[in-house]
């Protein structure tokens, strides 16, 4: 029985795969923006200075339907009693509606793994990483975005901080 739901599995997985194929469509791109710390970070507070970013890759399954990785870099918060620099890597399902022609709104869910280098020390922590945005498709390959992506780490210094960002950037289709 259960090598039948192995073989039922990857029968769907394969003509899924196959669906996703004649719609796919490669990407990369990067995007600047303004980080907005939630919380404290190893007894550092604030809300956030410096410029944060990203650079992705993405692979558009189905014409609503994406997955994405890169990597991350939220800014730095700093006061008197320190600095926290925080920079890590992601992987997102990013769905996507045309709401008109040529803008799309954007709703990404996904994971990350946070670095977080602080004067006091060094910590990594897991995320959950949920964003929504706006795309506005220039040409066939290429768009621009804004969005916010939030991040609410599970364990950094024995504390759960929630770091958001505000971004504009570019995607390249190929």
């Amino acid at each position: 029985m259960i090598s039948r739901l192995n073989k039922s599995v990857v029968a769907a997985a394969l003509v899924l795969a196959g669906i996703g194929a004649a719609n796919a469509q490669a990407y990369v791109g990067g995007s600047l923006g303004t980080p907005d710390y939630k919380s404290s970070v190893n007894g550092v507070t604030g809300d956030g200075s410096g410029t944060g970013g990203k650079v992705f890759g993405g692979y558009q399954v189905t014409p609503n339907f994406a997955v994405e990785g890169g990597a991350f870099d939220l800014g730095h918060i700093d006061d008197s009693s320190g600095k926290v620099k925080l920079r890590g890597a992601y992987a997102d399902a990013v769905g996507s509606y045309e709401f008109a022609p040529k803008w799309s709104v954007l709703g990404r869910a996904g994971v990350a793994e946070g670095h977080f280098t602080t004067t006091n020390g060094d910590d990594n922590s897991p995320a959950l990483k949920l964003g929504a945005g706006l795309q506005y498709d220039i040409t066939n390959t290429v768009a621009v975005r804004a969005e916010y992506e939030h991040y609410h780490f599970s364990d950094a210094f024995d504390a759960k901080p929630k770091v958001g960002e505000y971004s504009i950037g570019v995607k390249v289709g190929f």
